[in-house]
């Protein structure tokens, strides 16, 4: 059996593959016999290079586009890294392009080529300047975001962004109404609407009570810079109304004219697949149509991503290389019927070009989204590419692609979608060709299968394993680093969800929305049609998805780990092409000698993956020593304490009353797979709190945990009941903690419990004087000479009572009890404690209030340094046994706070 060799010239098949968003999914290949017999095959070398060629003469130029992309690429990441003055640059600059155009005029090839990669280089730091540096106006809306109540009009200038339980919209503000007096501003802000059912769209101008503030960062290690995000969005400011009551609608229609129609024309594809289909088929629809996935429910998305097919959720390259795929085979099925143009024409050309129709219009329904925007430039370069026969240089290509796609929008380069597609692109052009060719060569003259259509079918399915395994390879250090899971059903999902969504769902849909105007009960009953195989579908991924062992979940990889493994990759490929180089003549010692290159930098790299799984397998994070973090997870508290020989312990996980933020998902469990923690020893919940409890959930659920301790009192609430099935399902020990409990020893180090007084009873948890705060577990964690006392939120009676101990409840750091607040940190507690650190988890709303600063004031006088986490970020206290030392993730001045 002979896999085709779909690089090699003398083939007439051309296989294109597209990019993936998630980096998983199967290639759309199109099969293509182009009139290479009719055309001369003399194009030759020199006649086929881009003209620019004819500047780049030096030998790292034989494909300029890559070098230049590199340059631009590089830029962009140093400015997104370093801030390097827009003046420095933009000298560097103009004294680049002078050397260039002399450069030019004397001939000297190299010196124009360094001095283009230097402007380009240079180019993409300005590029991050613009959104990152840039200097507010006067009458800029930043400059009343100090959280003070205002009244805000502006216009609606993108759609809204439905999410669980909120409504993001964008707006572009244009007044300000602040103390009877009306301010005009420009800027935009982000308003987040509490629910979703609301009325307003793009093109709205409204006005809404709001109090602006700038966003804030979770300041943890590994944590996502929230901020940097919304400044790529040019957005600096963000404003929350809890009822869509306080926003006044002033005006409709009064966005772009052109805008504004496509958004009413999606709305009405958004009204027909609701109403034809209100379930979850209906949201997947809307996903794959209209790029808006608000309406599909959460447990689908979740098995969609333990099953590695949640690329197929948003439209990228794949889907846009589906629609190229389609259009382009009914165009030539077409153009068979008239062998007039067959003979004047290529045919290959003419497909190409009638493809270019659909894919814009598929763009334009699906809203110019900026990933949409992406996937339509990649294909549209590619069909390019075939147009003009330069589809046998795909990976120049791909550069092209690429370049376009940073030149238009230079912040895609830290888009997560644009990493996976062009990835995914990359390593499918860089494995496919050469595996396909090392199947061949094992197979030649040994085919024992003579029916022609059951041997192309299983070419066909060999290759669909090769392309999904290359673009899998080619992604995993990008997903392991963004998501932490790997799914190893990713290639059985795949050949699930592409024939059936990407081949029915996709294209059936979209031709039902473009009849819809003029069929509506036509398009009724496709809907419902394509909606029973989306059924299928997703009854297939539930099953995939419930498979143990379907997901696992990973470690954040280093930058480091990420370069070699890469570079792994590129070796491999670069191994394969000169292994078949003969070793003869002349050259025999360079080939021998680079072999041998190649073969030592492959063994290097293979070993580097070894020992680092050895040292990561069997590594302490720090032997002897106590180190304690005190996240940020705003209001509310979490701390992560590991011990000298490496048990780790979790005292609370963070989390809020309200919404459907998931701070253990996305604020504890990042910055635990940044510090390599794969299980978590003990988890304590002081109290049944939200602002304790609910970020712990996840990581019951995705960490393996060892014992749970609890003081024993019970909530109604529905996160605690949940906490208490999950320790049930899972049997993990539980263990009631208080005062009465004998002091346990963790490698060295001892941990006391100094409050509850006894565990609480529900006769006890049912006193009308009961205070769940003050019932809270405090723990005292000596090591050496050493400690650092975790007061969770009590009050004054529990204050009181740790009080009266003396020096056991002496501790030289201190988690302040209840966030700061003035109802707790009594005197004589602050006395009796006297720690010379404190360290107050806490919001940002709660650093602002007054009484906070009373709280801080009685710390200053017993000499504490104080840190907030809501200023200073995360805050790591290390014990040695003798010396103890704290630093912050983000100083500030002035006490740390």
């Amino acid at each position: 059996m002979r896999i085709d060799d779909y690089s090699h010239p003398s083939h007439a098949r051309l296989v294109i593959f597209f990019g993936i968003e998630g980096g998983l999914g199967s290639p759309a290949h199109m099969t293509i016999s182009p009139a290479a017999e009719t055309r001369q095959s003399a194009s030759n070398h020199h006649e086929r290079r881009f003209t620019i060629t004819t500047i780049f003469r030096c030998p790292m130029m034989k494909r300029p586009l890559i070098p230049l992309l590199f340059a631009l690429a590089g830029g962009i990441i140093v400015g997104h890294y370093r801030h390097i003055p827009g003046a420095l640059v933009v000298s560097a600059l103009g004294i680049a392009c002078v050397i260039l155009f002399l450069s030019c005029v004397a001939k000297k090839y190299t010196a124009v080529a360094l001095t283009l990669l230097a402007s380009l280089f240079a180019i993409g730091i300005l590029h991050v300047n613009l959104y990152l540096y840039s200097q507010p106006g006067e009458n800029d809306i930043l400059h009343y975001a100090d959280g003070n109540l205002v009244a805000v009009e502006g216009l609606i200038c993108k759609n809204p962004h439905v999410r669980l339980d909120k409504t993001d919209l964008t707006v572009s503000t244009r007044q300000l109404f602040k103390n009877d007096r009306t301010i005009p501003v420009h800027g935009t802000i982000l308003l987040s609407v509490k629910g979703t059912d609301h009325p307003f769209k793009y093109g709205d101008i409204i006005r809404a009570k709001t109090r602006l503030r700038k966003p804030n960062n979770f300041k943890n290690p590994g944590g996502f810079d929230y901020v940097r995000y919304l400044q790529y969005r040019n957005i600096r400011v963000k404003g929350f109304v809890d009822t869509p009551r306080k926003i006044a609608l002033i005006r409709e229609s009064s966005g772009n004219p052109l805008r504004t129609g496509l958004e009413r024309f999606r709305s009405s594809i958004r009204d027909l697949i609701r109403t034809s289909q209100p379930d979850e088929a209906g949201g997947i629809l809307q996903a794959l149509i209209l790029g808006e996935k608000g309406e599909i429910p959460e447990n689908i998305i979740e098995n969609f991503q333990r099953a590695g097919v949640s690329h197929i959720l948003a439209i990228s390259g794949l889907h846009v290389g589906i629609i190229a795929f389609v259009s382009a085979l009914i165009g030539r099925m077409i153009l068979k019927a008239f062998p007039c143009l067959l003979l004047r024409y290529n045919i290959t050309t003419l497909s190409a070009l009638i493809s270019v129709v659909p894919i814009l219009m598929y763009a334009f329904i699906a809203g110019f989204g900026i990933s949409t925007i992406r996937a339509t430039i990649m294909i549209l370069t590619f069909l390019a590419a075939i147009s003009i026969v330069r589809e046998r240089d795909l990976p120049t290509t791909l550069a092209l692609a690429a370049f376009i796609i940073l030149i238009v929008s230079p912040v895609s380069l830290f888009d997560v979608s644009f990493q996976l597609s062009f990835a995914a692109v990359g390593s499918i052009l860089l494995i496919t060709p050469r595996v396909s060719a090392l199947l061949n060569h094992a197979h030649e003259g040994t085919s024992d299968i003579k029916q022609p259509a059951l041997k192309t079918m299983m070419n066909n399915i060999i290759l669909f394993i090769i392309v999904s395994l290359a673009a899998t390879i080619g992604t995993l250090p990008l997903i392991a680093f963004y998501f932490n899971r790997i799914s190893t059903v990713t290639i059985a999902s795949n050949f699930v969800v592409i024939p059936i969504i990407g081949f029915i769902v996709l294209p059936i849909g979209l031709m039902t929305i473009l009849i819809a105007p003029v069929a509506g009960s036509l398009a009724t009953v496709l809907i419902k049609m394509i909606s029973y195989f989306t059924h299928l579908c997703v009854a297939a991924i539930d099953r995939l998805a419930s498979l143990p062992f379907s997901s696992l979940t990973i470690t954040t990889p280093t930058q480091l780990e990420i370069f070699c493994f890469y570079a792994l990759i590129i070796t491999g490929a670069v191994a394969v092409d000169t292994w078949k180089v003969k070793e003869r003549g002349l050259n025999a010692v360079k080939v021998k000698l680079k072999k041998v290159l190649i073969g030592a930098s492959a063994a290097g790299l293979i070993l580097f993956f070894i020992f680092d799984g050895i040292y990561l397998r069997l590594s302490v994070p720090e032997e002897g020593v106590v180190r304690a973090t005190f996240l940020d997870v705003g209001h509310g508290s979490s701390t992560f304490v590991t011990f000298p020989r490496g048990t780790t312990m979790l005292i609370d996980g963070g989390g809020f009353y309200y919404g459907s933020f998931d701070v253990g998902k996305h604020v504890v469990a990042p910055f635990l797979w940044h510090e390599r923690i794969r299980k978590v020893d003990i988890v304590v919940l002081t109290h049944p709190h939200q602002d304790h409890l609910n970020g712990l959930l996840y990581v019951l659920n995705n960490f393996n945990v060892k014992e749970v301790w609890t003081n024993g009192e019970t909530s109604p609430i529905e996160s605690y009941k949940i906490f208490k099935t999950i320790i049930h399902e899972k049997n993990i020990p539980h263990r009631l903690m208080s005062a009465m409990t004998p002091t346990v020893t963790i490698d060295g180090a001892v941990v006391s419990v100094l409050s509850p007084p006894e565990p609480i009873t529900a006769e006890e948890h049912m006193k009308s004087d009961h205070d769940s705060n003050d019932s809270s577990i405090v723990m005292k964690i000596s090591f050496g000479g050493k400690s650092i006392l975790l007061a969770s939120d009590i009050l004054p009676p529990a204050e009181t009572r740790i009080a009266l101990l003396g020096d056991r409840a002496k501790s030289d750091i201190l988690l302040v009890p209840h966030h700061g607040s003035s109802a707790s940190s009594t005197k004589s507690f602050i006395s009796s404690v006297r720690p010379g650190h404190a360290v107050i988890s806490c919001g940002d709303a709660d650093r602002r209030r007054r009484s906070h600063g009373e709280v801080i004031e009685r710390y200053k006088a017993v000499g504490a340094t104080i840190y907030s986490t809501a200023g200073s970020g995360a805050v790591t206290a290390r014990v040695d046994g003798k010396n103890l030392t704290v630093r912050c993730e983000s100083p500030t001045i002035s006490g740390h706070d």
